[in-house]
């Protein structure tokens, strides 16, 4: 080599030290110009190219100095640090070993070789590598860095956090040391140290994003959201293809309960990396809370394609499979997290779920008593104690009760405020318990905005909305279809919203006639249901379900009308701060119990509940026909078994032995209470004959059967409801037992209405005394009898008519008390 190529090159050399990297290449390109194959030429090339940031094309330059001279270190370090930035590993790794086994090979080769290591995992070699170049270069802080993150990755937090903290002895202005410090500080949930160390690298480097991303994090876990919101969209103007800034932001937005951003934000991610999971599972979880459950099992199945054993994930996707009536696919994710983590609750539940609805009781009853004894979950409890009451197994309920009834005065978990109904709880522990319920279960819910008060009205009519999955074949049907039907349409525009199942028979036909606007919102989420209903401009918004099966006050929660009411569907207080009316009666609340109730109080001035005077009664058969004695005294209660109690059934026993040649006949609702309760009845000495159980049936024929009956029994605390109205509007006396909680107060309050409250008991022995009474006495029995007939047509509570005019004074009342923002004056209906 020439003088002038060896003068060239040094000065190459040099100016790659100081920076010039323009001036090095322009030196090392004469000197190749020359002698082509020159290798340190070649390899000051390769350097220059990689100080530039073109790893790719350093790659062919170094390799032809290594061709030309294999042993050349500086060559192969390069070439190893060139393959390093591609993330081509591997070959990092051979090209480095080369290099690392000349003599003299200075600190910084074995460094970059355990670099290579710890990207392939090998992280017990890297860890070796790395202490060797510490041994060559105890002041290195590359190798203090990257021996740190090596045994962090180990799970050695201690010695990593030791090596961090000597690079910043060595360094105090090392950003990426302060940074891992932080990563230390947060994985071990040393929130505030980590927020310092995260804050001392941005101080240092201001526009370091993945300090500002995990500085984001921390904030969110203090839960200072607005904060974290903050330092993430910073995080993003400076690096808009940040996926990991982009998913906490989503996150920290669902925290917030802004959950329509949030998934917009989650969208954002995936758009930059499709492959995130966890912004794939973090997305499926808010469209979960926003309903939309098709579009949350799509982004599980893309989770649990790159995570198969993803726990949280199938769980979820089990859940959601549930929900979408996927039953069999919802069952073998269901199976398979229980295999996977026996301590996963919500997968029994989904189990459990999955039994119910396919009508196993035994099987979802099996789930949820081997979930409860593995995970010691409340939730299961809760549910394991209701269904063991559709069972009639009382000793088996008594023992779960006797475990849940501590837990519910603190728990939020025992699940729904509906399965407490039917158990020993007073109006103001359901209240508690059903306030802490709420506030877990729609915390993540940001409601919309209420009317400024000023803005005016822009219909004549008042608009009122009826939200309900029950707008079909149903129970809750029959007593409301006529009120509907009734509405003033000169005064009142009605909206029906449907979000349970068409099945397209003669009530749903009736329904659709007896509203102007009668929407399917089943299958939309809830936010889009809301934003239709908001849409809408409704005066008044009723929610028919409550908490019983498929309600959807997600919808509600979102607060889609100003004045937002809950009636008929559900015996109790939401314990929601976005419900404000409850539609009761003067016996059901009476005023000096209001405080057992989060909604403010309105009443009807008869009873709450409505009835339809069309319903048509089959004639009905021989009481041989449905399997009765035809000289015998029939008690009924066609209940569902869930309402009936061991107290209850013991009266009811009793009277069976007192009254002789009589009968209960009651619904077969399951085949396993029908068998609990003839064992139960046998263990009273009462023979398994004379309980008669009916099978379900059409409902006119279902009605049909009250001509036959004599005396039809009510449930406590959970009393006859929509059963009672059907037994009395065909002719059947009803024995009333009433209590101090809105369940246990419905059956008196029809009886009331229907102007019969001797026929009202409060305490099970004047109960027993009371049906016996009519059992014994034939004259008291044609008595009342005469009493009830009369009560199709000349009580309250048949009277639709009027109860529809009193309902729409009601409405007109509680859009009164919101006029600030009425532009229009609405007449209320006359009497």
């Amino acid at each position: 080599m020439s003088a002038s190529s060896i003068h060239k090159l040094k000065q190459a050399q040099e100016r790659l030290q100081n920076g010039d990297v323009a001036g090095a290449q322009f030196l090392c390109e004469q000197v190749l110009q020359r002698a082509p194959r020159n290798p340190d030429a070649l390899c000051l090339l390769g350097m220059a190219r990689l100080i530039s940031g073109r790893a790719g094309d350093a790659v062919p330059l170094l390799e032809q100095a290594v061709s030309a001279v294999p042993r050349h270190g500086m060559a192969l370090e390069n070439l190893g640090l060139a393959h390093l930035m591609l993330g081509q590993f591997p070959a990092a790794e051979r090209v480095l070993r080369k290099a690392a086994a000349l003599p003299g090979a200075p600190a910084s080769v074995p460094m970059r070789l355990g670099v290579s290591l710890l990207h392939q995992q090998k992280r017990d070699e890297a860890v070796r590598e790395l202490q060797r170049a510490l041994a060559l270069d105890p002041q290195s802080t590359d190798c203090h860095l990257n021996l740190g993150q090596a045994l962090a990755q180990m799970g050695d937090a201690t010695a990593a956090r030791d090596h961090f903290q000597t690079v910043l002895r060595l360094d105090p202005g090392h950003v990426d040391a302060a940074f891992n410090l932080g990563v230390i500080a947060l994985e071990r949930d040393e929130l505030d140290q980590a927020r310092q160390w995260f804050e001392r690298a941005l101080a240092r480097s201001p526009q370091y994003v993945d300090a500002m991303v995990s500085l984001g994090i921390v904030l969110q876990k203090q839960s200072r959201l607005d904060e974290a919101a903050a330092c993430l969209r910073q995080a993003l103007t400076l690096d808009p293809a940040n996926a990991a800034a982009g998913n906490n932001l989503a996150r920290t937005l669902a925290l917030q309960g802004r959950l329509e951003q949030a998934r917009e934000q989650y969208l954002a991610a995936l758009r930059v990396a499709p492959g995130f999971t966890a912004a794939h599972e973090g997305l499926a979880s808010v469209c979960l809370a926003l309903g939309r459950v098709g579009e949350a099992i799509n982004h599980l199945r893309a989770t649990l394609q790159a995570e198969p054993d993803n726990r949280n994930a199938l769980s979820a996707l089990a859940g959601a499979l549930f929900e979408a009536g996927q039953l069999d696919e919802a069952e073998a994710a269901a199976q398979r997290v229980c295999a996977l983590d026996p301590s996963a609750a919500a997968a029994y539940a989904t189990l459990a779920n999955v039994y119910i609805v396919s009508g196993q009781l035994d099987r979802a009853i099996a789930a949820l008593e081997s979930g409860y004894a593995r995970t010691d979950a409340s939730s299961l409890l809760g549910m394991l104690t209701y269904q063991l009451r559709q069972a009639c197994d009382w000793t088996k309920w008594r023992a779960a009760w006797d475990k849940m009834a501590p837990e519910f005065e603190q728990s939020a978990a025992l699940g729904s405020p509906f399965w407490l109904l039917c158990e020993p709880t007073t109006a103001q522990q359901q209240l508690a318990y059903t306030r802490r319920w709420a506030e877990s279960r729609f915390k993540s819910i940001t409601p919309g905005a209420r009317a400024p008060g000023v803005a005016p009205r822009q219909h004549p009519r008042l608009r009122i909305g009826y939200l309900s999955s029950d707008l079909q074949e149903h129970a809750a049907a029959y007593l409301i279809a006529e009120v509907l039907e009734l509405h003033d349409r000169e005064r009142f525009e009605v909206f029906a919203y449907s979000h349970g199942p068409d099945d397209r028979g003669a009530m749903r036909r009736r329904l659709r006639a007896a509203c102007e606007h009668f929407i399917d919102i089943a299958w939309e989420p809830d936010d889009i249901a809301a934003e239709r209903i908001r849409g809408d401009a409704l005066d008044i918004l009723v929610d028919l379900k409550g908490y019983t099966a498929g309600d959807r006050l997600t919808i509600m929660a979102r607060r889609p009308c100003d004045v937002q009411v809950t009636w008929l569907g559900y015996p109790g207080t939401t314990g929601a701060t976005f419900i404000d009316y409850l539609i009761a009666d003067a016996f059901i609340i009476p005023p000096e119990w209001e405080s057992a109730y989060s909604e403010r109080i309105v009443r009807l001035p008869h009873c709450y509940q409505p009835n339809d005077r069309k319903r048509t009664v089959a004639e009905p058969l021989r009481r041989s026909d449905y399997g009765l004695p035809e000289r015998a005294f029939v008690f009924c209660c066609f209940n569902q078994t869930y309402k009936i109690t061991p107290d209850v059934f013991a009266v009811w026993m009793q009277l069976l032995r007192s009254v002789p040649d009589s009968a209960l006949w009651l619904i077969e609702s399951n085949r396993w209470a029908k068998h609990h309760l003839l064992e139960t009845a046998q263990a009273h000495g009462v023979a398994a004959e004379r309980l008669v159980f009916a099978p379900r049936l059409p409902y006119a024929q279902h009605l049909a059967r009250y001509g036959v009956a004599d005396l039809a029994l009510d449930t406590f605390p959970y009393t006859s409801h929509t059963t009672l109205s059907d037994a009395l509007w065909c002719g059947c006396p009803t024995a009333g037992l009433c209590g101090e909680t809105f369940a246990s107060r419905v059956s008196g309050s029809i009886l009331t209405a229907a102007g019969m409250p001797d026929l009202v008991t409060y305490t099970l022995p004047d109960y027993e005394r009371l049906a016996y009474r009519l059992a014994a006495e034939p004259a008291l029995m044609r008595e009342i009898r005469a009493r009830v007939a009369h009560a199709r047509d000349g009580s309250p509570l048949f009277d639709s008519t009027t109860f529809t005019r009193d309902l729409e004074r009601l409405y007109f009342g509680l859009v009164k008390q919101d006029l600030p923002r009425s532009g229009l004056p609405i007449a209320p209906p006359a009497r």
